[in-house]
């Protein structure tokens, strides 16, 4: 999992060597674990985003790291998300949304415990990503001409998809802003619908994950229009474990400390709410058996080692985070 994980983050890249991250040092991040049975219709989640909603038009959120500044500017074709060095600064949860993830994934991902196809319970992803995310991130500066009566904020469905009401010259920009920022709303990811976003024609654009057995991974890049199915019309249930891809950075340094702390105590991950969790079980795993399960390497990712941050190979960006990661977790003064 960890050469997986370091493979998929190498496809993001920095124009300053010198930023403190390092994609080559995954940091685990203890996720959930997901059980779906046949018919199950209450695990519905619709197209959205996660990692914050209104933080991304937020100057305190996504704006610290100016990470779609190049939207912003009117030049969507230049906004590159695959760029590293703006998301250290970016701040995804301004209004402590419950469940948001305190950690920066590159990708959010999920390991297959079962075998799962299209309709049964399992992932669709709008594979647009740059041009998707400028769709969304422009959607409220721009309103349609004809097609929705003066005062109402939505259109039927019938109008949404008519030639007329898509066409380019049906919208303008907006003379006076408003407030409203479609689908987004404090403390919870960003959410699109065929209604508010219906350029991106959802119904249409949003792709099913191939057929998956257990073992599969799937990940997909943090600012993913994802969904999952309304229905699970499969025969069996659709069960995963929720792993995505983290690299070493301060911000993530900071929360292996508190992950590290929970698991030595066997309570639930930070992000998590609380409980006894595993705390009172009899024969759970302990840190000191941990070397012998997941070697040295595993043994980093979860906080329990000291990284070696004179490994040959490294850049400067590299050996500063690892140096950092040390002090953080306490190897070190």
């Amino acid at each position: 999992m960890l050469k997986t994980q370091k493979f998929l983050m190498s496809f993001w890249h920095s124009i300053n060597p010198h930023i403190p991250i390092s994609t080559q040092h995954p940091v685990s991040y203890a996720d959930r674990l997901r059980m779906r049975q046949p018919g199950d219709a209450k695990f519905a989640v619709g197209p959205h985003v996660d990692g914050g909603s209104v933080e991304r038009w937020d100057e305190k959120g996504y704006g610290l790291g100016k990470v779609y500044d190049s939207v912003w500017k009117g030049k969507w074709e230049d906004f590159d998300p695959w760029e590293a060095s703006c998301r250290l600064l970016a701040k995804l949860d301004l209004h402590q949304g419950v469940g948001a993830c305190s950690a920066f994934r590159m990708f959010q991902g999920w390991l297959s415990l079962s075998t799962c196809s299209a309709f049964e319970g399992t992932l669709l992803v709008n594979p647009l990503l740059a041009k998707a995310t400028a769709y969304y991130l422009l959607r409220p500066f721009f309103s349609p001409k004809r097609g929705v009566d003066q005062g109402a904020q939505t259109a039927s469905e019938a109008v949404t998809k008519s030639t007329d009401f898509l066409a380019s010259e049906n919208w303008e920009m907006d003379a006076t802003p408003s407030a409203w920022v479609q689908g987004a709303t404090p403390g919870h990811g960003q959410e699109l619908s065929r209604l508010l976003h219906p350029h991106l024609d959802l119904q249409k654009s949003m792709v099913h994950m191939p057929t998956v057995k257990p073992g599969d991974y799937v990940a997909w890049h943090c600012d993913t229009v994802h969904a999952v199915d309304k229905v699970h019309a499969g025969k069996v249930d659709s069960s995963v474990m929720y792993i995505p891809a983290c690299p070493m950075t301060e911000d993530n340094a900071n929360y292996l400390v508190r992950q590290r702390d929970n698991f030595i105590d066997g309570t639930p991950s930070p992000d998590f709410g609380g409980g006894i969790g595993e705390s009172q079980h009899v024969g759970r795993i302990k840190p000191e058996e941990m070397h012998e399960l997941v070697g040295e390497e595993g043994c980093r990712a979860m906080g329990l080692e000291a990284w070696d941050s004179d490994a040959a190979g490294l850049i400067p960006g590299q050996r500063v985070i690892l140096d950092r990661a040390n002090k953080i977790l306490g190897f070190y003064d």
